[in-house]
């Protein structure tokens, strides 16, 4: 890897971080806030609506997105082509959700559904306006304006919907938070990008990204429904309140490993995407980001998991203290699909669409298979049955992960192994603490304390290098603050 392109690397994630950790904590608080404000029926509500928001948005993308960022000779007729196609795609889905939109209705047996529908759909037409911005600056890799963008759009949308909600405007608090957010994001993407499309609409160009593209977008489009079925499923058979139980619990897990997951699928797919021919070059980088990945998501996930009782009492109150067997639960399922994740991105750098979509209709198929048999038995048993799932299908993408880059499953085992029992130290110590520690308070401070040294404790008996690293980064930053000062 070049210097340059080394630079550039490190850079893109410094703001991709702090993009994704200004939004994931300005979401934190400002989801707090909302859910004193508001009940669990008002994100049930819009929890029943998930499945048609992330299949909109899909659509809305059509695959295009990503091939334009995988193909190395891009130019602007392929990106005023993907834009204008973009919109057109756009539009006509809103149109379908707002004619269906009484039958969503219906199928909740919620009226209020139909403009909740219609008024959130809204950002399917938003988003496409601004989708070829983004990816315009992540090709190239310059992730500084997005991410001040995301932060700025989080804050200003999450104030607004905070004292709509402090004014009993109830669940509409939640979806004007939604499309105001996609409004100011855009907008703020035409003020700062000096991209603009011209007056181009190219078949030949939409059809020499098509085999990559529509391959994309149906696994994308496969993932998106299977992923969220849970939504339709719950709000279908159970009601809208316990909808929101899961539904808050889903948001804290997601919002950690949204975190990992996007700074590293966001910098490391067009830098991937820039070297894919070097396979050399792209083992050392997945090994180099599978490592630094379990580094996080491993202690991150168990902290949330021994942490989870307490923290829901404190933060969201008592009313929501159902949601701690789904968040637990939701924990381990993560751990999983984290790793799930970065594998079928390298499998698509390496244009091998296909061999993704083979992956994701398999782990369709098996997740039907666990619907089927634990739907009478609750929620817990649903999520259960999802993560059996998800667990053999990362075992069925290794096996892909070997044909492509020639990396087997047990090399992602050893590069993931010390982080894991350094975890299951931490894990122990959790529950040890609780075992001597009653009091919330205490038992949580007791935990941030510890829990973390138990963890780098775990990775100096492995001889762990990256420990090292960090030590010495903070190290460096403190020279440079005391120097500064």
């Amino acid at each position: 890897m070049s210097s340059t392109l080394k630079e550039k690397t490190v850079n893109g994630f410094k703001w991709s971080f702090l993009d994704n950790v200004g939004k994931v904590g300005g979401q934190f608080v400002i989801g707090i806030i909302l859910t004193r404000l508001l009940s669990p029926a008002d994100f049930g509500l819009v929890g029943m609506l998930t499945i048609f928001i992330v299949i909109g948005q899909t659509l809305t993308n059509s695959g295009y997105g990503q091939a334009l960022v995988q193909k190395k000779d891009a130019d602007l007729t392929d990106f005023s082509t993907v834009f204008y196609f973009n919109i057109l795609a756009s539009t006509l889905i809103y149109a379908v959700i707002f004619v269906c939109s009484p039958y969503i209705a219906r199928f909740y047996n919620e009226p209020q559904l139909v403009l909740l529908t219609k008024v959130i759909c809204l950002n399917f037409v938003i988003n496409a306006f601004g989708l070829i911005q983004i990816i315009y600056l992540d090709k190239a890799l310059d992730f500084k304006a997005p991410s001040i963008i995301g932060i700025v759009s989080v804050f200003v949308a999450g104030g607004v919907s905070i004292v709509l909600a402090y004014n009993d405007f109830g669940v509409w608090a939640l979806v004007v938070n939604t499309v105001l957010r996609s409004l100011i994001t855009t907008l703020l993407l035409w003020f700062v990008s000096k991209w603009r499309p011209i007056f181009v609409f190219s078949k030949k160009s939409l059809a020499s990204m098509f085999s990559y593209g529509s391959k994309i977008l149906l696994a994308g489009l496969l993932q998106s429904v299977f992923r969220n079925i849970y939504y339709l499923i719950i709000g279908r058979i159970f009601d809208a309140k316990s909808l929101g139980y899961y539904t808050r619990a889903a948001q804290f897990t997601e919002l950690p490993v949204s975190t990992l997951t996007i700074v590293i699928q966001k910098v490391t797919f067009p830098v991937f995407s820039s070297i894919q021919n070097d396979t050399e070059k792209v083992i050392g980088g997945y090994n180099k980001v599978y490592r630094l990945l379990a580094s996080a998501a491993f202690p991150l996930m168990v902290f949330i998991y021994i942490s989870s009782g307490p923290l829901i009492e404190i933060v969201l109150g008592e009313k929501w203290l159902p949601v701690v067997p789904y968040l637990k639960l939701l924990c381990l399922y993560s751990w999983v699909y984290v790793f799930f994740t970065v594998n079928n991105q390298i499998i698509t750098i390496k244009g091998r669409s296909d061999f993704y979509l083979h992956i994701q209709i398999i782990d369709k198929i098996l997740i039907v298979l666990a619907i089927a048999l634990t739907y009478k038995k609750g929620i817990s048993a649903l999520i259960l049955g999802h993560m059996v799932a998800t667990v053999i299908t990362f075992f069925v993408g290794c096996y892909y992960m070997k044909k492509v880059i020639a990396i087997s499953l047990l090399s992602q085992l050893k590069n993931i192994f010390p982080f894991f029992v350094a975890s299951l130290f931490m894990l122990a110590t959790g529950i040890l603490i609780s075992k001597i520690i009653s009091g919330n308070i205490q038992y949580l401070l007791a935990c941030i304390i510890i829990a973390p040294v138990v963890y780098m404790f775990g990775l100096w008996i492995f001889k762990v290098k990256e420990l090292n690293i960090g030590f010495n980064w903070a190290k460096t930053t403190i020279k440079k603050f005391k120097n500064k000062k």
